[in-house]
C-alpha cells in the first residue's frame, strides 16, 4: 500500500453480510463456480508466497533487479496455467519512469545561500533542469488577494511571488480561499515561482528526513519543467525573506499579513538534479470471455515493494504479496474452469501492477494507456494486504475491509454482500468506506485509478500493522487461512460479474 498519511485509531463497526437483505438481489449458491473457488487453498498461497516474498526478489523495488525477477517469475506461472498472450505483449505493458534524487537544488535570497532540506523544500518532487535570476514580488496577502481587490493589478510576470500562509490570513479574506487557490492565481498571473511559509516544516524535516532524502519516481509522462514550482521555507528562511524586504516575521504573526508593506527581493535558483530513466511493467494475464467477450474484470493487486536499503531486504509479504499471491490463484481457478468447458462469459484481466509503492503508477499509465476500451471495463477488484490484522481485529477475526464498493454503483455493493453472504460468510467492514475517512486509503491504492475513470471498484484490505514498511513483513507473519477465505470471496465476486446477464450498472 503507498502510504502518506498517519493513521488514526478510530471506532469499528463491523457489517456482517448475513444479517443484511437487499431489494431485488437473491443469491443463488453455485455449485460449478464455488467448485473452482476451493482449488484456491492456503497450501497454494503459501508456497506462491514464499517464492514472492523471498531474498531472491530484493524487496521487488519499481524498475529494479528484484522487479524485474518477480515480474518473469508471475508471467512463467501465468504461462504454466493457460492463460493466453492475446495482445502479443509478452504478458507486460511497459511504462517509462524518471527517479530523481533529492539534491541538487541551490537557492540564495538576498545574496544569502539556503540550504534544501533543512532551509526549505520543493515541490514537485522531480522537476525538469531550470534556472532563475530575478526577484521575489513580497505583498500584503500574497495572491490570495488578487482576486478580491485592487491587488489585481499588481504584475507578477517573470517573478516570484511569497504568499503568506499563516492564521491571520483566513480572518482577512473569504474563508472557501485556500493556499492552493493562491498557487493557482500566482500561476495564471505569470509568475515563475512560488514561495510560502511552513511553521511546521522544520520539525517535519527532522522526524521525515528519511522520506525528503530517499529519491522519488514518477511517470515519464508527468514531467514537469514549465509550471511554477512551490519553495516552502523554515521560519528561519521565512524570517531572513521577509528582513530583507523590511518586515517582521514575528509582527506579521500577531497582526496579520497585511503588515506586509510590498517589496521586491533578489534571488537566484537552480535546478539541476541527478536522474535516470527506469521501466516498470504491469503484466497482463487475459482470459477470454465467450459471447460477453468484450467487456471485462479487471482484477489488480501490486507487485512492488520498497526493495532494499543497504543489505536489508524489504520483503513485502503482506503488501502486497498477500494480494499478488492471491491474483496467481484466482487466474489458475479461471483458467481450470474456462479448460473444464466453464469459460467465463466477459472476459477477464488478471493484472499484477507495479508502480505502486511510487505513487500508483502502473494503475494510472494502465489508465492513461488501456489496451482494452475503459468503457468496457465492467469493474476492477483490487487486493493489496490481506493476509495480517490490524491493531482494532484480534489474530482470528474473519473480517476483510471492504472500501469504494458504493461509491459509484449501489448495485456492485449489494452484489458484493450477496455473494458474501452465500460463499464465505466474512466480517464485512465499512469503516475505511467513510468518506470522512482520515486514513483516505480510497485514494493509497491502485483501483483509485480506475474509479477516478468512472469504473465501479472494490478495494479489498486487512489494516496497517506495526510490520507495515519494515523489514519485518516477513512470510512467517502471513494468516494464510485468513487469506484463502479474501482471495476466494474475489474469485467468487469476479465470477458473478462475469458471468451475470446484465453488466452492474452506475448510479
Amino acid at each position: 500500500m503507498h502510504y502518506n498519511f498517519i493513521r488514526n485509531k478510530i471506532t469499528i463497526t463491523v457489517f456482517l453480510a448475513s444479517l443484511l437483505t437487499f431489494n431485488g438481489f437473491s443469491q443463488e449458491f453455485d455449485s460449478t463456480a464455488w467448485k473452482y473457488a476451493k482449488t484456491i487453498t492456503s497450501k497454494e498461497l503459501s508456497k506462491k508466497l514464499q517464492i514472492i516474498a523471498s531474498d531472491e526478489m530484493e524487496g521487488r523495488e519499481t524498475g529494479k533487479l528484484g522487479q524485474k525477477i518477480a515480474m518473469q517469475y508471475l508471467i512463467n506461472e501465468f504461462k504454466s496455467y493457460g492463460v493466453g498472450d492475446h495482445l502479443f505483449i509478452n504478458y507486460k505493458q511497459s511504462f517509462p519512469l524518471l527517479e530523481q534524487e533529492n539534491k541538487g537544488i541551490e537557492l540564495s535570497i538576498n545574496g544569502k545561500e539556503l540550504e534544501f532540506n533543512k532551509d526549505f523544500v520543493f515541490t514537485p518532487n522531480v522537476y525538469g533542469n531550470k534556472s532563475w535570476n530575478s526577484e521575489i514580488v513580497v505583498v500584503g496577502l500574497g495572491v490570495s488577494n488578487a482576486v478580491q481587490d485592487d491587488y489585481k493589478e499588481l504584475d507578477v510576470k517573470n517573478k516570484a511571488v511569497f504568499i503568506w500562509n499563516g492564521k491571520k490570513e483566513m480572518n482577512d479574506i473569504d474563508s472557501s480561499w485556500t493556499i492552493e487557490n493562491s498557487i493557482q492565481t500566482a500561476r495564471e498571473k505569470g509568475a515563475t515561482a512560488i514561495f510560502t511559509y511552513n511553521k511546521n516544516l522544520e520539525q517535519n524535516l527532522a522526524k521525515y528526513s528519511h522520506y525528503y532524502e530517499k529519491p522519488k519516481t514518477i511517470l515519464l509522462d508527468d514531467l514537469v519543467n514549465n509550471d511554477a514550482p512551490v519553495i516552502s521555507l523554515t521560519k528561519k528562511a521565512t524570517e531572513k525573506l521577509l528582513k530583507a524586504g523590511g518586515v517582521k516575521l514575528k509582527k506579521i504573526e500577531k497582526k496579520g499579513a497585511k503588515k506586509i508593506k510590498q517589496s521586491t527581493i533578489p534571488f537566484k535558483m537552480n535546478v539541476d538534479k541527478p536522474s535516470v530513466e527506469l521501466t516498470g511493467e504491469n503484466i497482463i494475464a487475459y482470459i477470454e470471455g465467450t459471447d460477453l467477450k468484450d467487456e471485462l474484470v479487471i482484477i489488480t493487486a501490486h507487485y512492488d515493494h520498497i526493495g532494499k536499503k543497504d543489505s536489508i531486504i524489504y520483503n513485502g509479504a503482506d503488501d502486497d504479496g498477500t494480494g499478488t499471491a492471491s491474483l496467481l490463484e484466482i487466474a489458475q481457478a479461471f483458467t481450470k474452469a474456462a479448460r473444464e468447458g466453464h469459460r467465463p462469459r466477459r472476459s477477464v484481466l488478471i493484472m499484477p501492477v507495479s508502480g505502486e509503492e511510487k505513487g500508483l503508477l502502473g494503475s494510472k499509465y494502465y489508465t492513461n494507456h488501456p489496451l482494452f476500451p475503459l468503457e468496457n471495463t465492467v469493474a476492477n477488484l483490487n487486493i493489496d494486504m490481506i493476509g495480517r490484522y490490524d491493531e482494532n481485529h484480534e489474530v482470528g477475526d474473519n473480517y476483510v475491509y471492504l472500501i469504494g464498493a458504493d461509491k459509484l454503483s449501489s448495485e456492485l455493493h449489494q452484489l458484493s454482500e450477496e455473494v458474501n453472504k452465500t460463499y464465505t460468510n466474512l466480517g464485512l467492514d465499512y469503516t475505511f468506506n467513510d468518506k470522512n475517512d482520515p486514513n483516505r486509503f480510497y485514494y493509497r491504492s491502485d483501483h483509485y485509478n480506475f474509479a477516478k475513470n468512472n469504473i465501479p471498484v472494490i478495494f479489498y484490505f486487512s489494516g496497517v500493522h506495526e510490520d507495515y514498511h519494515q523489514p519485518t513483513d516477513t512470510f512467517d507473519k502471513i494468516d494464510f487461512n485468513k487469506t484463502e477465505r479474501i482471495a476466494r470471496l474475489v474469485f467468487m465476486t469476479a465470477w458473478e460479474l462475469v458471468n451475470r446477464e446484465e453488466r452492474i450498472k452506475l448510479d
